[in-house]
């Protein structure tokens, strides 16, 4: 997978929802490239805080888009996983 690859399926995811901002679509999009599996490498990956990635990932719960599966309560590390609607939305967007 290039750069090119994951810009494009963020642009893809975008443009089926317009209302997701590029984090999101970029944390919808990890799991379907073998990206990220969490949070905190989600935000070391594309130099971010990983606070803003975790208000994202609330944001695609609160949607149910993604379902948590683990978090550390430490770190607050964040494992997750894509809802049948997110894979759906993806699936449309490729």
């Amino acid at each position: 997978m290039t750069e090119a690859d994951f810009i494009g399926a963020v642009d893809h995811l975008r443009g089926r929802r317009p209302d997701l901002t590029r984090i999101e679509a970029g944390l919808l999009a990890a799991p379907h490239l073998g990206l990220s599996p969490d949070t905190r490498s989600f935000a070391k990956v594309f130099d971010l805080a990983h606070a803003h990635v975790l208000r994202a990932l609330s944001r695609l719960d609160e949607a149910g888009l993604v379902t948590v599966t683990e978090r550390d309560p430490r770190t607050q590390r964040t494992h997750f996983a894509p809802t049948e609607a997110a894979r759906t939305l993806f699936a449309e967007a490729a």
